[in-house]
């Protein structure tokens, strides 16, 4: 069995084969397959690692173009999802720069995560001597984002960042600022909402590679679907994103219940949609976009009830 690993000495990128039998690795973990190709076979390798548990997050690597966390992926786990094959390639986490071999740079993404202010500032009413008292509820709100281990799995599957990543952080933060945001202790949310917004928040893609991916199961897109809706109700509602957000509930409720794709543009940005013609003109040829749509459409079927069901969620909420 061969595992093709993606090397960098400093100077130049390159890849190195390393032939190991099946039956040496198909009880390891993939941290344990990477720690027996350097004890056995290239010291040389270089890769980040500590606990082995599943809490530090140091070990996350790709296989095979996925991302994986090192320590909580079994072997036979990837001989299963890739059909039994006789060859893996394995790289370092994407969207990192990488510093050697299978080691990314952090600091960046660390940077990232201060501009959200980590630390939890509590109430007046909460002392030294009281604690910070939660009730199971407001325990349950931010339980599983506690889970979080920064091994940033999530962020080297963000396409986003693939493709622009001067104007948005990694998923994490986001779930690192919705955890404290929402936590029952917290002085001032506000605090840890807008810098998410000023650093990308309304930048998410919805691709939901974050989601798939992550090794402890929680949903970064969700984090980010709730500070958004906490930015809104808390007034910060200006800007491309927010827009863009109530053109989708004007159509939803007040309107049709069907989408108005150029409505929606006209609402999202208004005069400058101007520049957007030459696409609208080719989507129009190709029979994707009707320009009578401009003066409304027909109410989908069930709207009426459809409507009464949002109005029911809000007044839920209300309470």
């Amino acid at each position: 069995m061969k595992f093709i690993i993606d090397r960098f000495d400093g100077k130049k990128n390159y890849q190195q084969t390393y032939t190991v039998e099946k039956k040496d690795i198909e009880a390891l973990t993939l941290l344990g397959t990477l720690l027996f190709i350097k004890q056995h076979l290239d010291l040389t390798l270089n890769f980040t690692a500590s606990c082995r548990m599943a809490i530090c997050g140091a070990c996350g690597v790709r296989v095979n173009g996925h991302s994986y966390l090192g320590c909580d992926t079994k072997m036979t786990e990837l001989f299963e999802e890739y059909k039994d094959a006789d060859m893996f390639q394995i790289s370092p986490l994407a969207n990192y720069t990488v510093l050697s071999d299978l080691v990314v740079d952090w600091e960046p993404a660390i940077e990232n995560l201060r501009k959200i202010k980590p630390g939890l500032v509590a109430k007046d009413k909460f002392s030294e001597k009281e604690g910070c008292v939660q009730n199971q509820e407001e325990y349950d709100r931010i339980v599983k984002q506690w889970d979080c281990i920064l091994c940033g799995v999530c962020a080297s599957e963000c396409n986003k960042l693939t493709a622009d990543r001067s104007d948005y952080m990694e998923p994490f933060v986001f779930t690192q600022a919705w955890r404290l945001a929402n936590d029952s202790r917290s002085k001032d949310p506000m605090t840890n909402v807008k810098p998410a917004v000023a650093n990308g928040l309304w930048n998410c893609v919805h691709c939901h590679e974050c989601t798939n991916r992550c090794p402890k199961h929680i949903s970064a897109a969700e984090d980010i679907a709730g500070l958004r809706a906490l930015a809104l109700r808390k007034g910060l509602n200006s800007g491309v994103g927010p827009a863009h957000a109530k053109s989708f509930y004007t159509d939803l409720v007040e309107d049709s219940g069907r989408l108005n794709e150029i409505r929606l543009a006209l609402r999202t940005e208004g005069v400058s949609t101007a520049l957007r013609a030459g696409t609208a003109i080719t989507l129009m040829r190709a029979g994707k976009m009707n320009p009578l749509e401009i003066f409304g459409g027909h109410e989908i079927e069930g709207h009426k009830e459809l409507v009464k069901m949002i109005e029911a969620a809000h007044a839920a909420n209300k309470e």
